[in-house]
């Protein structure tokens, strides 16, 4: 059961490593990109906020590898984790907003 996490915990590190690429794009659906300052700096800032998953996924993978039983309360983090991930980005984009 650990290799779902990890698969999770990889695929999460997929999405935070486009973010830090993708320069310009306007990915993230939840962001106001229209008063922004510079969509770049918003990109890399959701990057690290979007790493806090990738490590709750791979802490998951390690518990769930020393106690097989805790498999599936545990699944229940990485949700909870991304929303808690989002919520952070959304809550900091101010700072890179122009009045």
């Amino acid at each position: 059961m650990p290799e779902v996490f990890l698969v999770i915990a990889l695929l999460l590190s997929g999405v935070a490593a486009l973010l830090c690429v993708a320069g310009k794009r306007k990915l993230l659906n939840f962001v106001d990109y229209g008063h922004a300052q510079t969509v770049a700096h918003i990109n890399r800032y959701a990057a690290a906020r979007l790493l806090i998953p990738v490590l709750v996924s791979l802490a998951c993978a390690y518990a769930a590898g020393v106690r097989p039983g805790l498999a599936l309360p545990l699944l229940f983090l990485i949700p909870v984790s991304i929303l808690g991930a989002v919520v952070w980005i959304a809550a900091g984009i101010n700072r890179f907003t122009v009045d």
